[in-house]
């Protein structure tokens, strides 16, 4: 027999051989001790994985091994804890012991560019094992590229959930699905990305699939992995009281601090009582253990993580303390704590605001324009019988102020009204300096009466920066998009999210005390603008291939103070995030005169500068 013949049989027989090799007892957690090195290709000292300074990701990571029933893993918790992590031990252990074809979809294709060239290629790089199975990223090469990953037995593809083509082109074993939050609720209409996923693990050639699914909790009730975890087993990881032995698990409401010091944070134990220091956290996580609160259905294991358990010197309880105390008189800021700290969905406290506490708060400006003021902008809504502008100033964090209201009655079709609106946008409005300040930008809706006179208006007036915008609903899409020139007279057009929009209005509505993000309303404002600025309120509905979502409905038949709200909001985007940034600068640049007035009136005082009083064409408004 010929050598030739003899190193063919041997092949054959090498691999007929691995083929009936059973499916390896060591567990992923096993695996990441064993095999996974940390570190990166810039040069800094290689590490060893150790699932002993996090714990309780072993649990996580062993119900993802072949050894576990579990078909569909979901973890739900805040940042910075290790879930991305856990799936890359996943992906290595499948890699080196348990090849096949793998699906990793990240919230767009971009992203998933950045979570192959940041996360994975450094660790295939620093993991001696795995470098030999998969070769360095090629762009030239079909095998090997940043979205494609070979290696012998299987292949390792990356996608967006953005991309129906990426979520459902092939057959899959190993599913990794990151943070699913972050995902549209349709891709290309062909409806849910993480359903047409999972269908690419369904049939007889994979009966033995794994499915992960792993986020940061957005928004209660419409929170994918929410609404997942809630299928699940839904467990928590319990952790001994060292004073009593007691097992419960970590939750916000057990963390106590004396006023005012946010060192001071501990852990009250609810058996005992005694407040637990977080010096005994280590041993707390060594000796802690999952423990399931629900049925689930019988093949989704369901693992709930906050941050309160991150390990000694990476987020103290006092670090979150004193985040919850600098977040906790601002909605925007809450929201993301929650979301990020405690892992937890964010539920709003009412879905609609209430006028009367919006019209108490009603002020008295010194100045047409307050100091505070870094930019003026403008909005008109287009009626069937007149038009509706106002002006807004914007400052530092988007707190904003009511500046100007007008209404300008008459049929839009005709030229008579549109001439009265533009010599309201012309005007200049008075700073508390004493500068005169200009509307930078205005923004005026085109969706729906006289559209052909909107594009005319702004076409001609390109130069002021006067944009027509239309609404759309998609919901996670930004304020405003790009820019169009879909119509006849080639005017700029934006499109609006308007329930990205209505969000943020109301979520600022809300806000008490003066900050980012705060409305101030002013003394001329009464009742009727108050109704129509909270006219609307958010429901949930069902809608089909998009699961639960939230609308937006009318409450009384005006609104049109709300929409000039949301407008001078897509007014402000539209001049750019960099601008937006620049705001604290242009405020202190419009109140450098206020400073000079002060100092002047300390040498030689003079009588204090009169309130401002609203010219008449104000009352014009209420029509």
């Amino acid at each position: 027999m010929s050598s030739l013949m003899q190193d063919g049989r041997k092949v054959y027989e090498t691999a007929y051989r691995q083929g009936w090799r059973p499916e390896p007892r060591l567990s992923v957690s096993d695996w990441a001790d064993g095999y996974r090195v940390l570190g990166n290709r810039a040069g800094r000292a290689a590490t060893h994985w150790r699932t002993a300074t996090t714990p309780y990701l072993r649990e996580i990571m062993d119900a993802l091994g072949p050894r576990s029933p579990a078909r569909r893993v979901v973890v739900m918790s805040g940042s910075q804890l290790g879930k991305t992590e856990t799936g890359l031990n996943w992906l290595g252990f499948i890699i080196h012991h348990c090849p096949g074809p793998i699906l990793v979809v990240r919230p767009t294709v971009d992203e998933a560019r950045r979570f192959s060239r940041q996360r994975l290629d450094p660790m295939i790089a620093t993991t001696p094992a795995l470098r030999e199975l998969v070769q360095e990223s090629r762009s030239r090469e079909g095998g090997n590229s940043l979205l494609i990953k070979e290696f012998p037995g299987g292949v390792l593809f990356l996608t967006g959930s953005n991309s129906a083509t990426g979520v459902k082109s092939m057959p899959i074993r190993w599913l990794f699905c990151d943070e699913i939050d972050e995902y549209p609720g349709d891709v290309d209409g062909q409806g849910d990305p993480i359903a047409l996923a999972e269908k690419r693990t369904t049939g007889p050639s994979y009966a033995r699939r794994k499915v992960l699914l792993v986020s940061t909790p957005t928004i209660k009730g419409l929170s994918r992995i929410e609404r997942e975890f809630q299928a699940s087993d839904q467990r928590h990881y319990f952790v001994p009281c060292p004073h009593c032995g007691n097992y419960d698990w970590i939750r916000w409401e057990n963390i106590r601090w004396d006023e005012g010091d946010p060192k001071s944070a501990a852990l009250a134990c609810t058996a005992c009582g005694v407040l637990i220091e977080e010096r005994y956290k280590t041993e707390m996580l060594a000796q802690g253990e999952w423990r399931p609160t629900a049925e689930g259905d019988g093949e989704t294991v369901g693992f709930h993580l906050s941050s309160l358990y991150s390990p000694l010197g990476w987020l103290p309880w006092s670090a979150a303390v004193a985040e919850f105390l600098a977040a906790k008189e601002n909605p925007m800021r809450l929201k993301n704590w929650v979301n990020s700290v405690l892992g937890e969905t964010w539920e709003e406290r009412g879905d609609s605001v209430e006028p009367e506490g919006l019209l108490a708060r009603a002020e008295r400006y010194s100045a047409e324009v307050p100091t505070g003021v870094g930019v003026l902008v403008a909005s008109v809504d287009v009626q069937g019988d007149r038009l509706e502008a106002q002006v807004k100033g914007y400052g530092a964090g988007e707190e904003s102020w009511l500046i100007a209201f007008s209404q300008f009655h008459g049929d839009p079709g005709r030229d008579r009204v549109w001439l009265e609106l533009d010599r309201f946008l012309q005007q200049r409005f008075t700073h508390q300096s004493g500068q005169e300040v200009p509307v930078t930008c205005v923004a005026v809706d085109s969706g729906g009466h006289h559209s052909e006179q909107v594009y005319r208006f702004c076409r001609a007036r390109l130069e002021r920066r006067v944009f027509a915008i239309r609404g759309g609903s998609e919901r996670g899409k930004p304020v405003v998009g790009r820019p169009t020139h879909n119509n006849r007279y080639r005017a700029k057009l934006f499109t609006l999210c308007v329930d990205t929009a209505k969000e943020i209005v109301y979520s600022r509505l809300r806000i008490g005390t003066p900050g980012p993000g705060y409305c101030h309303l002013p003394e001329w404002m009464d009742a009727e603008y108050v109704a129509q600025l909270t006219a609307e309120k958010a429901i949930r509905k069902w809608v089909k291939n998009r699961g639960t979502v939230r609308e937006w409905i009318k409450t009384r038949e005006r609104n049109e103070a709300l929409d000039l709200e949301v407008y001078c909001l897509a007014a402000l985007y539209i001049l750019g995030p960099g601008f937006v940034k620049s705001l604290p600068e242009r405020a202190a640049e419009l109140a450098r005169k206020v400073q000079g007035q002060a100092s002047e009136a300390s040498a030689d005082p003079t009588p204090d500068l009169p309130l401002y009083e609203p010219p008449s064409w104000i009352d014009g408004w209420r029509g």
